[in-house]
């Protein structure tokens, strides 16, 4: 595995298709246990969504983000050989609790303020559709709803703000693509972690560009079906972000320092 300052000049990029066969070569393997994990998150994120406004903002800044952190975890010791021996393993996340916390907040509030500041030449027509959707005649008054939000959706100006929107917010996602990696896999804070990721990303853009885009796409066509192909997607998409992670980290490799002690095992030994 390199170290932080050998990647801190590392130019290594990542090719899209082999992080893509890599990541299903590797969840493949416990696609079962990645399935139930899945399947125990969106019950625990559904249970915990009940309550109202705090709920939320739970599953977005914490729960959702250490999950993803376990999933991590894991991939990243299928990948080094030693499997995925206990389903508690998916909860390790929670270790890192305070940098996964603190990395995900520092995203949502730069998010959240590019959000704000695309609406706020449109504030008063969101402000009347907002009222006309929470009068007590609403029912009543449908057409004169319906006709403030398409002229809203309809607007040429709205419509190049939201297109600047997504690709600022498409941006910051390929930045801090790896910050999660980078708190499990090297231990790191929340910041450091953020500028590592940036790093890399910096050398990677285009790649991580086109493989967000292709998973999208992947992601959408599978959640056609009732969602029953997301299933398999998400994992895939979580194994084949970690191969690209890897493929620049070489963080799948076997630990030096176990092959040293092996070696010196062996001659050991051999006398």
């Amino acid at each position: 595995m390199k170290t932080l300052e050998e990647l801190k000049t590392d130019r290594t990029t990542f090719s899209i298709g082999l992080a893509l066969g890599d990541g299903w070569n590797i969840i493949s393997k416990y696609l079962g246990y990645y399935i139930l994990g899945g399947i125990v998150a969106v019950v625990i994120g559904g249970a915990v969504g009940i309550i109202p406004f705090v709920g939320s903002i739970a599953n977005n800044l914490i729960l959702s983000p250490c999950l993803m952190a376990g999933a991590v975890y894991v991939t990243w010791q299928i990948s080094k050989g030693h499997g995925w021996t206990d389903f508690g393993d998916m909860f390790k996340g929670f270790k890192f609790l305070q940098p996964v916390f603190l990395s995900t907040f520092i995203q949502f509030v730069i998010s959240a303020l590019l959000m704000l500041l695309v609406f706020f030449n449109f504030l008063s027509e969101i402000i009347d559709i907002f009222k006309l959707s929470q009068s007590a005649d609403m029912f009543i008054r449908q057409e004169e709803l319906k006709n403030a939000f398409l002229d809203l959706v309809t607007n040429s100006k709205f419509i190049v703000s939201l297109l600047i929107l997504t690709a600022a917010l498409l941006f910051i996602s390929v930045l801090w693509a790896f910050k999660i990696h980078f708190i499990v896999i090297y231990n790191m804070e929340a910041w450091p972690a953020m500028e590592m990721s940036r790093r890399i990303a910096r050398h990677n853009f285009w790649q991580l560009i086109g493989f967000f885009i292709l998973m999208g796409l992947i992601i959408i066509i599978s959640a056609i079906p009732c969602g029953i192909g997301l299933l398999f997607t998400l994992p895939w998409m979580i194994g084949s972000t970690y191969s690209a992670f890897a493929q620049v980290t070489h963080c799948d490799r076997a630990d030096e320092i176990n092959e040293e002690m092996f070696d010196f095992m062996a001659d050991k030994k051999d006398q």
